[in-house]
């Protein structure tokens, strides 16, 4: 077996069709037949001692629930001790209805910041919750880890209640299953306006129909336009592209990521090199996007801003929204769906 370049904790046997994930001392198999991995564990047996406990219900922070269609990755257990220790809940909710935090509870300044007991803590573990199964959270932490060295009572509150909405929530999972096809689907989104300078970028990235990376953060420079913030977070999208386009390629799979954008600024500014007045500032670096498409290792397209899902990584939507595009990719409880923002 041969060690992956892009995931160096992945192992891969292109004969065999075996693919080996390791994280310190758990090693997790897949292969097309039992008969395939059965061979690959006798293999790894020759070089050490295995403890084998078929399909993982645990893993990483996760519980696994498996059926004959789909696995669905859950974090109920952190969700409940974190609500146990920070709201004082023994179930994990306490009934009442609650939401997503609103826009103004991010962007009002305090008038002298308070040490909050355990608030890094707090965005800690929502932190890790909103890399792994919750991507409709990732917006909500990102803003609010902008506050863990200056964070006063209302960042706090807010906190706790991007909590509160996971414990109502805290059966919701992602759902993996067969994808359709194996095709790399980039979606990429900027935000324009907020409290800083800096705008936000959003890259979604779904192999087939299924989810499986996805992230929300605040763009480096400060961008003089809307269609350079877009331009901007789409190049951070092809450079996942590549990244996931080589990976792929080292577990035998080839195809051509798709690159999604809502901006037709940015669309154009990716095919032609024509240096205008309002563009030619931008870095030399964000021109990596056009690179790849020119290359032909990455197409780009255009697509309608409210189906662009990774609008949800760099704006605060309406619930109703934010549960529409949920049901893409999760196992929602009945909960999720009767929850609203407040006026």
């Amino acid at each position: 077996m041969q060690q992956c370049i892009g995931d160096e904790g992945t192992y891969v046997s292109t004969e065999e069709q075996v693919i080996v994930a390791t994280h310190v001392h758990d090693l997790l198999g897949i292969a097309p037949t039992e008969a395939q991995l059965d061979q690959a564990e006798r293999l790894v047996e020759g070089r050490m001692e295995l403890d084998k406990r078929g399909k993982p219900s645990k893993m990483l922070g996760m519980e696994l629930h498996w059926s004959k269609e789909q696995v669905i990755l859950t974090q109920t257990t952190m969700i409940e001790s974190m609500a146990k220790k920070y709201l004082h809940l023994e179930d994990g909710a306490n009934g009442r209805k609650t939401s997503l935090p609103s826009e103004s509870q991010y962007y009002q300044q305090p008038e002298q910041s308070e040490e909050v007991q355990n608030y890094q803590a707090i965005m800690g573990g929502l932190l890790f919750i909103g890399r792994m199964t919750r991507p409709e959270i990732s917006i909500y932490v990102n803003l609010l880890g902008r506050r863990t060295k200056d964070h006063d009572q209302n960042n706090y509150q807010t906190a706790l209640k991007v909590l509160r909405y996971l414990c109502l929530t805290k059966f919701d999972g992602l759902r993996l299953k067969k994808a359709d096809d194996l095709e790399i689907r980039i979606y990429a989104d900027a935000s324009y306006g907020g409290e800083e300078s800096r705008l936000q970028s959003g890259v979604m990235m779904t192999l087939g129909n299924q989810l499986v990376g996805w992230y929300s953060r605040r763009q480096e420079i400060v961008s003089l336009s809307i269609t350079e913030a877009e331009y901007i977070a789409d190049c951070e999208g092809a450079k996942d592209a590549a990244w996931i386009q080589q990976f792929l390629a080292e577990l035998g799979i080839t195809t051509r990521p798709i690159l999604y954008t809502d901006s037709e600024g940015a669309y154009n500014l990716s095919k032609v090199s024509k240096f205008a007045r309002r563009s030619r500032h931008i870095e030399h670096r964000y021109h990596y996007l056009r690179q790849q498409v020119r290359s032909g290792k990455l197409s780009i397209t255009t697509i309608a801003g409210k189906n662009n899902p990774a609008d949800i990584l760099t704006k605060l939507l309406p619930m109703s929204v934010m549960n529409g595009w949920k049901e893409s990719w999760m196992s929602t409880s009945p909960t999720c769906s009767k929850m609203k923002r407040p006026s």
